[in-house]
């Protein structure tokens, strides 16, 4: 008598070992430098909307991109240098998306970002809670 179990069987399996080579890649993590959180990426879809979903929690929020004919593309790899009133570094680290999220106390600070060898340099007011989206385009 043979077992038509068996190819049930073999057809779940395959199934499942699809699902898991298809799988996302994790999404990011809150990292911690010194005294700040930050939030770091953006990369695919579902990154975008996670990291679109946790701007209410981070006091300061960056997106890059650059201008490409015929509009902008998001970009990753833009040096980020925070400085706080009074010119000390708060936050250095490279972005690995088009977006970073930034937890710092309620002050004035200076965001530096550069992405190959074109420097901006902006000023920005941090309160309490959520601020707005600050973009850096480049050419």
């Amino acid at each position: 008598m043979k077992n038509h179990r068996w190819p049930l069987l073999a057809g779940a399996l395959l199934l499942c070992a699809s699902s898991i080579a298809n799988a996302q890649a994790p999404l990011p993590k809150p990292q911690i430098q010194g005294d700040v959180a930050f939030l770091n990426g953006g990369a695919g879809d579902e990154e975008v909307q996670f990291i679109k979903q946790a701007m209410k929690d981070y006091t300061l929020a960056l997106s890059f991109a650059r201008s490409v004919s015929p509009r902008a593309e998001y970009i990753a790899s833009v040096a980020i240098t925070i400085k706080d009133g009074k010119g000390t570094t708060v936050f250095e680290s490279p972005s690995v998306g088009p977006y970073l999220l930034v937890k710092l106390p309620a002050g004035k600070y200076s965001v530096v970002a550069t992405y190959h060898d074109e420097t901006q340099t902006r000023p920005v007011s941090v309160g309490k809670s959520a601020g707005p989206l600050m973009t850096f385009a480049f050419r």
